[in-house]
């Protein structure tokens, strides 16, 4: 049985069940828009919701170390993408080299994972992560954790302090799961 000791997990399995019961069919899916699931750094246990996201995908989804692999290169181009758009605003706009508070801390993509945001405020580090559409069973829990991962990556990367107020947030379009994973999806729901 699945522990949802996660916060990852419980957030996905709130969003399905909340797909299963207010979605609409479109294109074989169910779906419902503008979905938005922010995590709090301070209460995140990484190592934790990685063993909890494994054990998901190996029981429920697919090997979980496929999916990695099929997804680390995207989830790289971010990251190198992101760290260089911080060193270009730096340097385009004549940055002290410990200011990282410029708005335009934007990168874009034409994946699923179409813009990402890194906003440094004094008494916090925010990033953003819009995502245009995303299959909440198979795919959003493990680019949860990617982009929580990714808030570190960065802080890490430029020496910036990490707070208690650091946070990450994904705003997505179009949250939805297969009609043909109704089965898997009740299993999640009803924690089977």
């Amino acid at each position: 049985m699945l522990s949802y000791n996660s916060r990852i997990l419980e957030k996905v399995k709130l969003l399905l069940d909340k797909i299963d019961r207010f979605g609409i069919e479109i294109n074989e899916t169910k779906e419902v828009t503008n979905s938005i699931l922010s995590f709090e750094m301070n209460t995140i246990d990484l190592e934790e919701e990685e063993n909890q996201i494994r054990y998901y995908y190996n029981r429920y989804v697919e090997d979980y170390d496929r999916r990695s692999d099929l997804e680390k290169d995207h989830y790289n181009f971010l990251s190198a993408f992101l760290i260089h758009k911080l060193k270009e605003i730096q340097y385009f706009h004549h940055l002290d080299k410990d200011d990282y508070t410029s708005r335009k801390n934007v990168i874009w993509s034409n994946d699923c994972i179409s813009s990402i945001q890194f906003l440094h405020r004094e008494d916090k580090n925010i990033l953003n992560i819009f995502i245009r559409s995303s299959d909440v069973l198979r795919l959003l829990p493990i680019d949860l954790l990617y982009g929580i991962k990714l808030l570190n990556i960065v802080l890490d990367r430029f020496n910036i302090k990490k707070t208690n107020n650091d946070l990450v947030t994904f705003f997505t379009t179009s949250s939805h799961f297969y009609i043909k994973d109704q089965e898997v999806v009740n299993k999640i729901i009803h924690g089977l």
